[in-house]
C-alpha cells in the first residue's frame, strides 16, 4: 500500500473569498430596438411562471432555487432546493 504525499486543501482556505451572488427572477430576449424603446412604466414579460422558484446564482452558475421572503425592509431568498451538479 502506497501512502499519498499529496496534501488536501482545507475548506477553510476558501471561507473569505468573495463571490458574486444574485437571485434571478427570470429572463427575456428582446431586440435592441425594443431596448431603445423602453420608457418608464414599460413592462418586459419574463420566461418564468408565477410561483416558480427563483434561481440563486453564484458567479454565473445556478446553485440553488428558492422563494422570495421579506426580512424587515429587505428582500431575501428562502432556499428550497440545492441544485446538484447533474442538474446544472
Amino acid at each position: 500500500r502506497q501512502e499519498s504525499t499529496e496534501k488536501r486543501v482545507e475548506v477553510d482556505v476558501f471561507s473569505n473569498i468573495p463571490v458574486s451572488l444574485s437571485v434571478e427572477l427570470g429572463r427575456s430576449q428582446i431586440s435592441l430596438k425594443e431596448v431603445f424603446e423602453l420608457t418608464e412604466g414599460s413592462i418586459i414579460e419574463l420566461e418564468r411562471l408565477v410561483g416558480e422558484p427563483l434561481d440563486l446564482v453564484v458567479n454565473g452558475q445556478v446553485i440553488a432555487q428558492g422563494e422570495v421572503v421579506a426580512i424587515d425592509n429587505n428582500y431575501g431568498l428562502r432556499v428550497t432546493n440545492v441544485v446538484s451538479n447533474s442538474q446544472s
